[in-house]
């Protein structure tokens, strides 16, 4: 058995048929039926039942997917460092951030690209949760996210704290307020972030805390949709400080919510077993030192 067999036996599984497989792999299909065969005989097991119309594994076969998908995860992950170590001084660092830092990152790349011009970058606005599958599969080396994991073996090093805030049209009852209490949110619809994001499990348990749920009338994965539907006069919405400080506009309100403590902290993660050129780690001390030195200070 090699990683030659164990890719053939894994890309047969995920197209469901011999043909389909042989294509994408740029081999003949009497190559790649010899190459399971041999793969069969040297197990001593039946890898995959041919009597049915649709190709479907034995349960050895199902047995066999489930290691071969982590060895070659793990062969993947060995490519991409080697990848890394080659390329110092050169190659690309992969970015995946939330959406509210991307009026931060061209800052930290202009003074990245002054040392290392050679060096490109990929950004990607990820959500909290796709930072952390990008991570396990080695698609981005760092990461800058709201949600410190403790289930996973990353290195979450905080950035910075931010308090959250209210958004309302200009038109609305808030208009004149500094601020509220939550329990004057009682009859307001709301504009949420999606399931799974933080501020909206922490939000709606302070709002139940004080005898109500929230009607959330749109939901959204995006802080400039939200901002777009509460100027327009569709509702109202809770966002980090941040993302308004460097987006104003006279078409919103902003209104603090008194009895609302809870703030929102920002984390560069990356994974520490993996290899991460000087580049990147010089990457690393430019965003902490000018998150410390700009982002706090706003």
């Amino acid at each position: 058995m090699d990683v030659r067999s164990l890719k053939h036996f894994h890309t047969i599984t995920e197209c469901g048929q011999f043909t389909k497989a042989a294509t994408q792999l740029h081999i003949s299909q009497p190559a790649l039926s010899n190459t399971i065969k041999s793969l069969e005989n040297e197990l001593g097991c039946t890898l995959f039942e041919r009597s049915t119309k649709n190709l479907k594994l034995t349960e050895p076969g199902e047995i066999l997917y489930k290691h071969a998908e982590n060895v070659l995860g793990l062969f993947d992950k060995i490519y991409k460092e080697m990848e890394d170590a080659r390329n110092v001084g050169k190659g690309k660092i992969n970015l995946g951030m939330i959406e509210s830092y991307r009026y931060f990152i061209s800052h930290m790349i202009g003074i990245f690209k002054s040392k290392y011009p050679a060096v490109s970058m990929k950004v990607r606005e990820l959500g909290p949760s796709d930072i952390v599958k990008s991570l396990e599969s080695y698609d981005i080396h760092l990461g800058i996210t709201s949600i410190a994991n403790d289930h996973n073996d990353f290195k979450y090093i905080p950035i910075f704290q931010e308090n959250y805030v209210l958004l309302t049209p200009p038109d609305h009852r808030f208009k004149n307020l500094n601020s509220i209490e939550i329990i004057d949110l009682k009859d307001e619809t709301f504009i949420h972030s999606l399931e799974g994001f933080k501020i909206r499990e922490t939000f709606i348990k302070a709002c139940e805390h004080v005898g109500f749920s929230p009607s959330v009338e749109f939901e959204t994965e995006s802080l400039e949709t939200a901002c777009s539907l509460v100027e327009n006069g569709l509702g109202i919405s809770v966002v980090p400080e941040s993302f308004l400080a460097l987006n104003p506009s006279k078409r919103r309100n902003v209104v603090f919510i008194k009895d609302f403590p809870s703030k929102r902290t920002v984390y560069l993660v990356y994974q520490p077993e993996r290899y991460l050129p000087p580049p990147i780690q010089d990457f690393i001390d430019i965003t902490l030192q000018f998150s410390n030195e700009i982002i706090v200070r706003k």
